[in-house]
């Protein structure tokens, strides 16, 4: 992919399995962001192809991103709006909707449903980005640097499963931007994988813990 004179995303090539959780690392600029969107379709593939469940999302957005939990780095969230109806608002999109587990992470995170979003901190609203990106149960979730409002990301193994991603994942910062895939169906709590994709900068595979313990 290219902007100008600038070539932003060469050569990528990106599988993420069933039950896979995939991590993209690369300084800010490398184009990760710009890979998401290819993802959700947001922008055409200038050489190669996209496909997501098997199909086109530039194609076929509705079938696909039905399927799709995002949060970006700063959610884009209507600050008049209340918690509750904010919440509300966004189960009217996704038929597959799943009220129970939205309360569950609304009260896990904190959030009072009468509070106006636009009195949230920043990382109240990461949180609330997350609700609403999880709460419809998607098969793929992408999340976009969201260490910039969740710092540090604790996806902290409990006695039942967590509201959150499924897994048990500590991150700390490394002066690094990165951002986090993960594939859903068929992941086991016990058997959670962590796992560097092609970095965009580095152009290597790694485990997530190389690359993180190398960095601290």
């Amino acid at each position: 992919r290219r902007f100008g004179s600038k070539t932003v995303l060469n050569d990528v090539s990106l599988a993420a399995p069933r039950g896979s959780v995939f991590g993209l690392v690369g300084e800010n600029g490398a184009g990760k962001t710009t890979l998401v969107k290819h993802i959700l379709g947001l922008l055409r593939a200038e050489a190669g192809s996209v496909r997501v469940f098997g199909m086109d999302p530039v194609a076929d957005p509705v079938s696909v991103l039905g399927r799709i939990g995002y949060l970006s780095e700063q959610p884009d969230l209507p600050g008049w709006m209340r918690v509750d109806e904010l919440i509300r608002y966004t189960q009217a999109f996704y038929p597959k909707w799943d009220a129970a587990y939205a309360e569950e992470m609304r009260e896990q995170f904190g959030l009072d449903p009468a509070a106006r979003v636009r009195v949230l901190s920043k990382g109240q609203r990461a949180k609330l980005g997350l609700l609403a990106a999880q709460a419809h149960r998607p098969d793929l979730l992408l999340l976009d640097e969201p260490s910039s409002g969740l710092d540090p990301i604790r996806f902290e193994t409990q006695q039942h499963k967590p509201p959150m991603v499924p897994g048990a994942l500590t991150v700390t910062g490394t002066g690094r931007e990165w951002t986090i895939i993960c594939n859903y169906e068929q992941i086991e709590l016990p058997a959670i994988t962590a796992k560097l994709g092609a970095s965009i900068v580095d152009e290597h595979e790694a485990s997530l813990n190389d690359i993180f313990v190398a960095n601290a």
